[in-house]
């Protein structure tokens, strides 16, 4: 069998069993198998496959049939131009969220040096890939702590922080209990979706995502509310509080900023048109 005749059975089989994006999958579990970029892939279309490695493709393409996450087949997901590890029981990197880092980035370009929090960090995408663009733009003094309760997420951030020649400051911490510093700007994407959404979403991040990455209790503004509240221990004066948000949640949101006093509330859009990225200055 062709390489090209594999990836065809991959779209095919991805495609029956409801996978939305069958084609971009099929071909990155191929390039997975193959160890191959998408050069390489379209520049061996018309090889032939041996018998293991056809084998292997399969097996990976029944796993993500059942709608276990490409991410964590293969291990990683590119963020900002970087790529990350994936694991289980850790959210993965949204491209979405590449406009929060970007937002962040050019707020706080004409600061010389900074102290960022990359609250609920996750993989630790937030905090690291804007960490590496300020080194890039001859920023390196900066201190970026990244901060997350979850066990699993605070050890898969030491792992990215190493691979990705970050210097990032790490912290288990349930929000603000161990931090102990104040900063210029503070990022999160926290859990947004209220409890009684999550059997709504997609299977692929209900069934497989951890709940604790994404239940934002009854109405979803649970750790904005606490986020907020606590600034003044933890935000410095005119410092910039920058939050991921669901589609329909900046009214609620902005609420909330206003009532503690914050200015300059806006909001960014997604690339899909929809509300998602608030920044607000204390």
């Amino acid at each position: 069998m062709q390489l090209k005749e594999l990836i065809k059975y991959g779209e095919e089989t991805l495609r029956y069993a409801g996978i939305e994006e069958y084609q971009s999958d099929a071909k990155v579990l191929a390039m997975f198998i193959f160890d191959l970029d998408y050069t390489g892939i379209f520049m061996k279309l018309n090889d032939e496959v041996s018998l293991e490695d056809e084998e292997s493709y399969k097996d990976v393409i029944s796993i993500r049939s059942t709608k276990y996450p490409c991410q964590y087949i293969v291990g990683s997901q590119d963020f900002m131009g970087y790529t990350f590890k994936c694991a289980e029981g850790v959210l993965i990197p949204r491209p979405e969220t590449e406009i929060l880092v970007e937002t962040a980035v050019e707020l706080t370009s004409d600061y010389k040096e900074i102290k960022a929090l990359d609250m609920c960090c996750g993989t630790g995408c937030i905090g690291i890939s804007y960490m590496l663009k300020r080194m890039e733009s001859g920023h390196t003094n900066d201190f970026v702590q990244l901060a997350d309760i979850s066990r699993d997420a605070i050890e898969l951030s030491k792992e990215n922080v190493f691979n990705l020649g970050a210097k990032c400051d790490i912290v288990r911490t349930d929000l603000f209990e161990k931090i102990e510093d104040s900063f210029d700007i503070i990022m999160s994407n926290p859990p947004y979706i209220p409890t009684s959404d999550i059997d709504d979403i997609m299977e692929d991040v209900r069934e497989y995502e951890p709940r604790l990455a994404l239940d934002g209790m009854e109405d979803g503004l649970y750790f904005y509310d606490n986020i907020i509240r606590r600034t003044d221990r933890y935000l410095r004066q005119d410092g910039i509080l920058i939050f991921e948000i669901g589609y329909n949640q900046y009214s609620d949101v902005r609420e909330l900023l206003i009532n503690k006093g914050f200015t300059d509330v806006s909001v960014k859009k997604d690339y899909a048109g929809l509300d998602r990225v608030v920044i607000a200055r204390r």
